[in-house]
């Protein structure tokens, strides 16, 4: 099934890096790590020596094609990995952050299932002040609302949902002995997804009646704004 993404670990080569001083100096070399990335993409990305499927940023070649193709992010996935050193590693194999825009590279995939879920951004909040800076204008009957619920419990907190259409990929792989393995999903849209294609690849596409959303726990919003809707935290 889907994983969460390693955590950050500041380099060892930096000195000190818990301080202030450390964390920043960790700050300016992820952001430097990040604009090389960019600039990488920009001329290797969508990769010359692969084939795109459907119209997806989904891209599959042979054994030797995909290890071509990811020699060359070879240098920086090993800077990232001085920043996730858990990425990709036993037991967990988490992969790096999406926020990277590294390619996804996956091996020995016998099949692949597209497929589109309604879904839900989740954001929570412990002031009207910091919702509306990242959620944006209400009403002022609205924002009464809100801040009726802090004035009520100090502790309480507001949760805003923003609904949208959420696009994975199944991956099915065969492992060293030919066995086909639980499928890994894989949200690839900001990133890039590259599969080694066994002989028989197959794609499944699904997008064209996306899955159904489970039902939500929250109803009666405080608040709606067209794209965010508001509710009092359970």
């Amino acid at each position: 099934m889907s994983k969460r993404s390693a955590p950050f670990v500041a380099p060892d080569h930096i000195e000190d890096p818990t301080s202030k001083d450390g964390k920043k100096h960790a700050k300016v070399l992820l952001s430097t790590l990040q604009e090389d990335i960019a600039s990488f993409r920009d001329t290797q990305f969508p990769p010359d020596v692969l084939r795109q499927i459907r119209d997806m940023p989904i891209y599959e070649g042979n054994l030797a094609e995909v290890q071509a193709y990811q020699q060359r992010w070879q240098p920086l996935l090993a800077r990232a990995m001085d920043f996730y050193p858990a990425a990709d590693l036993p037991p967990d194999y988490l992969s790096l952050p999406a926020s990277l825009e590294i390619p996804q590279f996956i091996y020995h995939v016998q099949r692949l299932h597209l497929t589109k879920t309604r879904a839900k951004e989740s954001k929570s909040f412990g002031s009207v002040g910091a919702l509306t800076d990242k959620c944006g204008d209400y009403t002022a009957d609205e924002i009464a609302r809100m801040s009726a619920v802090f004035d009520s419990d100090e502790e309480a907190r507001l949760v805003a949902h923003r609904e949208f259409i959420d696009l994975r990929a199944y991956v099915f792989c065969r492992d060293n002995k030919g066995e086909m393995l639980e499928p890994e999903r894989v949200r690839f849209y900001r990133t890039g997804l590259i599969v080694h294609a066994l002989p028989d690849f197959k794609i499944v596409d699904s997008r064209q009646t996306p899955r159904k959303r489970r039902n939500d726990a929250y109803s009666n919003s405080l608040a709606d704004n067209g794209i965010w809707k508001i509710y009092r935290k359970k």
